[in-house]
């Protein structure tokens, strides 16, 4: 289903096409300030409305304004994506995330092997897109006590689908090229149908995360290569080509196993680069340093 994103002011459910088009005219919210669960200085509110010829209710929603809170600070890593990526997968720790996250509906993918989810060895025909299939893993937690560990429980298979048999119960972060999850399903309320109410999870849970990364630049023509051909750190340059210089946001790349076509990048933290897929409506963490190729 298509949606059209609208920049007028909502109050958390379905409105009339009445009411919405008063409401983006005039500038307010068309329910009266006391019922409207949109209040403070950490929220705003967002519209959409599905496409197509028989448009259905118009869906409103309340979420945190940006930015609030700031990036999240990450400690000098070098070429290694654990300090970073453990920062990532914390967000998910935060209770506005943590309900719009299917946290059994994980994938963990290294050089060598893929957690909670074969390899799809079918080309996609449109994008955006990744060569995951159903994501069955499970995310339990950062491992207590130990910061090289994920407690997760997934089975483990051999690019492409070869099951190995073992149920993984932890996995190195160090090894970790990228995690996957899936968007929580909505629940149905009113005219809001399940996949409707889900599309809403996403779309709140890109915008809380956005929130919390390092936006990308939007330095237009300009060049700023300053480049250590002596290094053999290539986080840097991946970084550089990814966030500073791509005004489209889009990235199409492969990270061990992982490969991802269109996808959109929604900001940085550290050496990981978060991204989001509006066709699967998932999203993933990617460290840079196990990038290899770009599209």
């Amino acid at each position: 289903m298509n949606y059209s994103n609208w920049n007028c002011p909502s109050c958390g459910g379905a409105i009339s096409a009445e009411e919405f088009a008063a409401s983006c005219g005039a500038g307010s919210c068309p329910v009266s300030p006391q019922s409207c669960p949109c209040s403070g200085s950490q929220t705003s509110c967002g519209c959409e409305q599905p496409g197509g010829p028989s448009p259905g209710p118009i869906l409103c929603w309340c979420q945190p304004a940006c930015p609030k809170p700031g990036p999240v600070p990450v400690p000098e890593e070098g070429c290694c994506c654990k300090a970073s990526m453990r920062a990532a997968l914390q967000l998910l720790c935060d209770s506005q995330i943590a309900g719009l996250v299917n946290f059994d509906g994980a994938a963990f993918v290294t050089d060598t092997y893929t957690a909670g989810s074969p390899v799809n060895t079918t080309a996609p025909t449109a994008t955006p897109a990744d060569n995951l299939t159903t994501l069955s893993g499970s995310f339990l937690r950062l491992s207590p006590c130990n910061c090289d560990l994920l407690d997760i429980s997934a089975p483990v298979y051999l690019p492409p689908d070869t099951t190995t048999g073992l149920t993984a119960s932890q996995v190195s972060l160090c090894e970790l090229a990228a995690v996957a999850f899936q968007t929580a399903l909505g629940t149905a309320e009113g005219d809001v149908t399940v996949p409707e109410a889900t599309t809403r999870n996403y779309r709140q849970l890109k915008q809380l995360l956005s929130c919390r990364l390092t936006p990308c630049s939007t330095r237009c023509g300009e060049c700023s290569c300053k480049c250590d051909c002596g290094d053999c750190c290539c986080t840097a340059g991946i970084l550089g080509m990814l966030s500073d210089s791509n005004l489209s946001r889009k990235a199409t790349l492969a990270a061990g196993l992982l490969v991802l076509q269109g996808v959109t990048l929604l900001g940085t933290l550290g050496n990981t680069l978060v991204l989001a897929n509006d066709t699967e409506q998932r999203i993933y963490f990617v460290c840079a340093s196990k990038i290899q190729f770009l599209g």
